[in-house]
């Protein structure tokens, strides 16, 4: 008799799991879908900052290095989204051209780069304040509004 206590232990503490996965894998899956459409807010008082830098052309050539090495292969040459490794993503890449992203403030623009949101890491501890604040600069001369 005590023998067929501990499988019926087990048996239990298995369809509780089952049952738990079951329940928790919709809930993760659109917790991630949520997250992949969800508006990127940036929190307050971040849109204000004013970028501290000149935009010249020492700052342009660093937006345009860091650019070319931090951004390019995923926001590509003239920033739409169609990078090399953009493919391999499994979020569509923002076209930096858009309206959308164009309208935003520097801050809000420096907010995101610094913070990243998957699949863009965070580059606050990757680049300098003035490295950030030049692809904001670079990126401001390189997209064009649709």
């Amino acid at each position: 008799m005590t023998g067929g206590i501990p499988m019926k232990i087990w048996q239990t503490k298995f369809w509780l799991i089952a049952l738990c996965v079951i329940l928790v894998m919709p809930i993760i899956k659109m917790a991630k879908a949520a997250d992949d459409t969800e508006e990127w807010h940036v929190p307050p008082g971040k849109s204000e900052i004013a970028n501290p830098f000149p935009s010249d052309e020492k700052t342009l050539a660093t937006g345009k290095k860091v650019y070319a090495g931090e951004c390019l292969s995923c926001h590509g040459k003239t920033g739409m989204g169609d990078g090399p490794k953009a493919q391999e993503l499994e979020k569509k890449i923002s076209d930096l051209n858009s309206k959308k992203v164009l309208d935003q403030s520097d801050g809000a623009l420096f907010w995101k780069i610094s913070t990243g949101r998957k699949p863009m890491p965070a580059y606050k501890k990757l680049l300098s304040d003035e490295e950030r604040w030049a692809v904001v600069d670079y990126m401001r001369k390189l997209c064009q509004p649709k």
